[in-house]
């Protein structure tokens, strides 16, 4: 009967621990990526330089990478093009923004989602885009890839409402 009880109360312990992928959204990487969001609406990216190793490769819709410097450029440019410009997710200001950490060879992925929105300076359009963003954690804890993932089709108006070739 001894080894009998011994055996539930393993078999329970062994069966509570979790397994898979674990997710978190109040994490310190969460929380990070919401500071470098809250900083591009302030147009100040002192966190992003913060965030990304010095090889960091970014893809923008592409399987080409950029520099970390041409994408902090990019995204500062919207504001030279924009006004007005929020983030929000299913009615909620801000990012929605979770930590997933697979293990293995996977590492450890924040991503987040949002409707990104902004009025065109040039235009007056007022454009709304669904995006999808997920960071790719090196071990020493900064970003070591990025994947950003949007339609860029009213963007490419507004630019071209203001004049700007491409």
């Amino acid at each position: 009967m001894r080894n009998f009880i011994l055996l539930f109360v393993t078999a329970l312990f062994v069966g509570c621990t979790s397994s898979g992928v674990q997710v978190t959204t109040d994490d310190a990487k969460s929380q990070a990526i919401k500071a470098v969001y809250d900083g591009y609406l302030a147009n100040d990216f002192t966190a992003s330089n913060e965030l990304y190793s010095d090889d960091t490769a970014i893809y923008i819709n592409s399987v080409e990478s950029i520099s970390s410097e041409e994408n902090l450029a990019s995204f500062s440019s919207h504001h030279d093009f924009y006004n007005d410009i929020s983030m929000s997710n299913g009615g909620v200001d801000g990012a929605y923004i979770q930590t997933s950490v697979y293990g293995g060879d996977l590492g450890t992925w924040t991503h987040a989602w949002f409707v990104w929105k902004g009025t065109g300076k040039a235009s007056g359009n007022t454009y709304e885009v669904p995006c999808h963003v997920a960071y790719q954690w090196g071990d020493d804890g900064k970003v070591v890839q990025t994947w950003f993932f949007s339609d860029q089709s009213n963007h490419l108006k507004e630019l071209a409402a203001a004049g700007v070739e491409l």
